[in-house]
């Protein structure tokens, strides 16, 4: 086999280690660590889901753990946190594929939260307030902008929610990323958290058509009165924002069932779902069905987390990082697995995504890491044991 056809272990390692040595600018000159050893231990606490110093502690060939954190601390700083958010939007730009750019296309765009449970005020450690989640209110949260394009869910990029910033502010700093992207954005799909008036009314200025989930709210009243009846239907609702502006929105009210009547579990009953309608005319059955695309992004999440590292750290550069981090090895391992895995057919090539599923690169990564600075495949007792 041509060895061009051929994904090895170290060559994924390498092509890993170039997306971020190509657009973050770290650098670690010491007579102990080099750049290219703060990458890899970068990439072992992400791919092993652990922490620096377990990291250092299973590759006995990198520098120790303390070395590693102050190199870390000096390059990912809160000052520089607009820039490290440019650099990684570069990088996941970087992969995708040529054939984005033939249409327009839906985009989602959601919040991500990691939980916070330090006790640094909000100015120091820039989380911020959220509903209560995993015993915590304080959440570091990241929003990212995702496309679905024939099963491959890519992240166009991502945004750094700092507590001084508004939703607004989140959309507008993603869309803008997404036009320097030159890319046409046909809809938004976008999540609860942005149903709120000042985003609609930014949406409607600017002539966005998007799909916004809405809250049903209230006992009687509120967008809970909208749901009522045997059949899904359209409608206006006015909303309120909390400086008292107001805004009248078409509402999509869809009545959908659950899928106990499938599983047998449960009694089948029935569910509302709301949506809020800027610059569409679709009925409810297509906005439902359009909907449905956007749950993609919870699924970029998931996988995100199978490649995400762990952190006690102070520090809320280092903190946003990790997060970011774990969408971009998900660009690239996509990236990697469209190039790899394609079989011929006739009517058309497909994916034989069996053969190198996440995991599979996550241990690609850690296995080449293992090579290059061995590993711990013993330890020995001081003492006899006491039986």
């Amino acid at each position: 086999m041509n060895d061009t056809l051929t994904l090895t272990d170290e060559k994924v390692l390498a092509e890993a280690r170039e997306t971020l040595a190509e657009h973050l600018q770290l650098q670690a000159e010491g007579y102990k660590c080099q750049t290219r050893d703060l990458m890899n231990v970068l990439l072992a606490v992400a791919t092993d889901q652990g922490t620096i110093e377990s990291v250092c502690s299973d590759l006995p060939g990198l520098p120790n753990a303390e070395t590693m954190r102050q190199h870390i601390n000096e390059e990912l700083c809160v000052a520089e946190l607009p820039q490290l958010q440019q650099a990684l939007n570069h990088a996941m730009a970087q992969g995708l594929p040529p054939r984005l750019w033939r249409r327009a296309q839906d985009i989602a765009i959601d919040f991500h939260d990691r939980p916070y449970y330090g006790k640094k005020p909000q100015e120091k450690a820039l989380w911020v307030q959220g509903r209560a989640k995993d015993g915590a209110t304080r959440f570091y949260r990241i929003a990212s902008a995702y496309i679905l394009m024939n099963n491959l869910r890519f992240t166009l990029a991502v945004c750094f929610v700092l507590p001084e910033h508004s939703t607004v502010d989140v959309l507008r700093c993603l869309l803008d990323q997404v036009r320097r992207l030159r890319l046409q954005v046909r809809r938004l799909l976008l999540d609860r958290g942005f149903a709120g008036v000042a985003v609609q009314s930014f949406l409607e200025k600017e002539g966005i058509p998007a799909l916004i989930a809405c809250p049903i709210r209230g006992k009687k009243n509120g967008t809970r009165a909208l749901c009522r009846g045997r059949r899904s239907y359209r409608a206006q609702h006015t909303f309120k924002a909390a400086d008292g502006q107001t805004r009248t929105a078409e509402i999509a009210v869809c009545r959908v069932f659950t899928t106990a009547k499938r599983t047998g579990r449960l009694r089948r009953r029935a569910a509302w779902h709301l949506f809020i309608l800027i610059n569409l005319q679709m009925t409810p059955v297509q906005v439902r069905r359009l909907y449905r695309r956007r749950f993609g992004v919870e699924t970029s999440y998931r996988c995100a987390a199978q490649v995400r590292g762990w952190t006690t750290s102070p520090n809320p550069a280092y903190r946003f990082f990790l997060m970011a981090l774990g969408l971009l090895l998900v660009n690239v391992w996509l990236s990697l697995r469209w190039r790899f895995t394609q079989r011929a057919r006739r009517g058309g090539r497909w994916l034989d995504t069996r053969i190198f599923r996440l995991s599979r690169f996550a241990k690609f990564i850690l296995r080449a890491l293992q090579r290059r600075y061995d590993s711990v495949h013993q330890i020995t007792a001081t003492v006899p044991p006491l039986l």
